[in-house]
């Protein structure tokens, strides 16, 4: 199994971290902290590389604190690749400030959500 790894580039200013594990046939990519302009590039190269690793990729955004329309740009660019690849793309679920994102901009019908990581991928 591989070890869970945090971004090794410090963004100053930011207490933003993403780290990569398995569970089950999953990828799962927890991230901590924000997602913003300075944090989405990280974020999408992690995401990315899950999904070359696999074809069910799990976002937990249990422990985001704050998401911008970058943020939102790496998550709809996710489900789409995963849609189009005929891969899975799931989403622990966010806190209320930013899965409301989500409902704002008419994204939550088009995910997958759950509240356990662990289940999307058996």
């Amino acid at each position: 199994m591989r070890q869970p790894r945090q971004y090794d580039r410090a963004i100053p200013g930011s207490e933003f971290s993403v780290a990569v594990h398995e569970e089950g046939t999953a990828q799962v990519v927890v991230v901590h902290g924000e997602v913003d302009l300075a944090t989405a590039d990280a974020l999408r190269a992690e995401v990315r590389g899950a999904s070359e690793r696999s074809d069910i990729v799990v976002l937990d955004l249990r422990e985001v604190s704050f998401m911008d329309t970058q943020g939102l740009a790496v998550v709809i660019e996710a489900q789409q690749a995963a849609a189009d690849g005929g891969g899975r793309f799931v989403i622990a679920r966010a806190p209320d400030r930013v899965h409301k994102l989500f409902d704002m901009i008419g994204l939550t019908q088009r995910l997958t959500i759950v509240d356990d990581p662990a289940a999307a991928g058996q």
